[in-house]
């Protein structure tokens, strides 16, 4: 048996948004009963999504060049549940993590941030150091998420971590949820499919975790 834990905040109406973007806008569009289409106003980072390193690294690759390998692939939680408001997060945190890490895997931050969705304090999460991003890239992550807003500091608008991880090639998966029901230390399989757009610099995914019980 096979069990599956999806990752993803909802896309929808009312929900939270990195400040300065357009705002998520979902309508009914005009159209012939009984047929129901509906328009999705988003950007591409919206919700529950993934950084291509031309994110923020220009000529960086697009969400388009990456083979789908690298976003189906082994991963890992980590607790760093019980931090202030705008905590920085050092390497040390992370290093036992990262001691027996899959090759080329995902490393998952349970920051239990995901409990602030749809509220002010939800824009002032924990985020990573230069070092701990330093740390990734050395120990040879793939992927890093998070069930926050930003791996950087949303509310100092720093960008140092996306410099770090994007300038490698690390994939940044942003504002996951549920993380808690993932147990620390076991490997588990991990989908971060992006939607198929040509050239663009992210997207939102449908995030799942899963592993046979």
């Amino acid at each position: 048996m096979i069990s599956y834990v999806d990752l993803s905040q909802p896309l929808e109406n009312g929900m939270t948004y990195f400040p300065g973007d357009p705002e998520p806008r979902i309508v009914p569009a005009e159209t012939t009963p009984p047929w129901r289409v509906t328009q999705i106003h988003i950007v591409t980072h919206t919700g529950t999504h993934i950084d291509a390193a031309s994110h923020f690294v220009p000529r960086g690759r697009t969400i388009s060049d990456y083979p789908l390998e690298r976003f189906i692939l082994p991963g890992r939680v980590v607790p760093l549940t019980g931090r202030d408001d705008d905590e920085l997060i050092g390497p040390d945190a992370l290093a036992d993590s990262l001691a027996d890490f899959p090759t080329r895997g995902a490393l998952l931050l349970h920051l239990g941030w995901d409990r602030y969705w749809k509220t002010e304090r939800y824009l002032r999460h924990p985020y990573l150091s230069p070092g701990a991003a330093q740390l990734l890239v050395d120990r040879g992550v793939s992927l890093i998420g998070v069930d926050a807003l930003n791996v950087d500091s949303t509310v100092q608008e720093s960008d140092h971590a996306h410099a770090v991880l994007l300038g490698n090639d690390v994939l940044i998966v942003e504002n996951l949820t549920r993380l808690d029901q993932l147990a620390p230390g076991v490997s588990y399989q991990c989908s971060f499919l992006p939607l198929a757009l040509f050239r663009l610099d992210g997207s939102p995914v449908r995030a799942v975790a899963w592993r046979a019980v």
